[in-house]
């Protein structure tokens, strides 16, 4: 049963801390940062060893966070944050406002980019794992189950989706300059502190999953990941 816990502390001019992330959620966001980061500078300096390993790295974080995305902490949710068209409208509306207050989590646009980036590091990484490499010493582990011809043709996939999810990422950043300089929401610091400054009677208390549910994703996940790095040949 997931533990609900108290998000705010009590300040001087009313508002409080609001609890917004949870500790494997802000872990898995600047984890897979960097694992794109590395796969990225290991892919264009060929150093695909570790560029292998970098992906596998991806792999596991996302597919944890899908994981979460259905059974953690209540600001992780899909369902507490994903919303349907007409309310990513109604918040569109809002972005030329300075006043509005932030959203305890994802906003509905924000929601987009989840998805949107979750979806295309997982299509990188698919496309590698049956990419065929020019001299074969470093295909990805699923090249097996293809020909050679079709091998090469998912790796030319692979770069060009991965330069695809490096557009959407530079959009993302794009969008936290944004919110920072022109509304005036700091969203990087409380994907580190997990908290923010808010109206003390602001709605949506984090409910936090508990540990055990974390450690039993990650043992199913890890094992899902090393059977995919064995190419399923065990």
């Amino acid at each position: 049963m997931s533990v609900s816990q108290e998000i705010g502390e009590r300040t001087g001019d009313g508002a409080r801390a609001l609890r917004i992330w949870d500790l494997p959620t802000r872990a898995m966001h600047w984890l897979l940062a960097l694992s794109i980061a590395v796969c990225w500078w290991t892919g264009i300096h060929n150093q695909l060893e570790y560029h292998l390993y970098s992906g596998y790295a991806a792999l596991w974080i996302v597919l944890m966070r899908l994981y979460w995305g259905v059974v953690g902490s209540s600001t992780a949710r899909f369902v507490n944050f994903v919303r349907g068209p007409k309310a990513v409208i109604d918040y569109a509306r809002t972005l030329h406002r300075r006043g509005t207050p932030p959203v305890h989590g994802h906003n509905a646009l924000g929601a987009i980019s989840v998805l949107l980036m979750l979806g295309l590091v997982l299509a990188v990484i698919g496309l590698g794992l049956f990419a065929v490499d020019v001299d074969g010493l470093y295909s990805g582990p699923m090249s097996s189950y293809v020909s050679f011809r079709a091998g090469r043709h998912l790796s030319h996939l692979h770069y060009k989706w991965f330069n695809a999810l490096l557009a959407v990422i530079v959009l993302h950043l794009l969008a936290v300059v944004f919110y920072y300089v022109h509304k005036r929401h700091n969203l990087v610091f409380p994907m580190i502190s997990g908290r923010r400054t808010g109206a003390a009677d602001a709605d949506g208390e984090l409910r936090v999953a508990p540990f055990w549910r974390f450690a039993l994703g990650a043992a199913m996940v890890s094992g899902l990941v090393w059977m995919v790095t064995t190419g399923f040949y065990f």
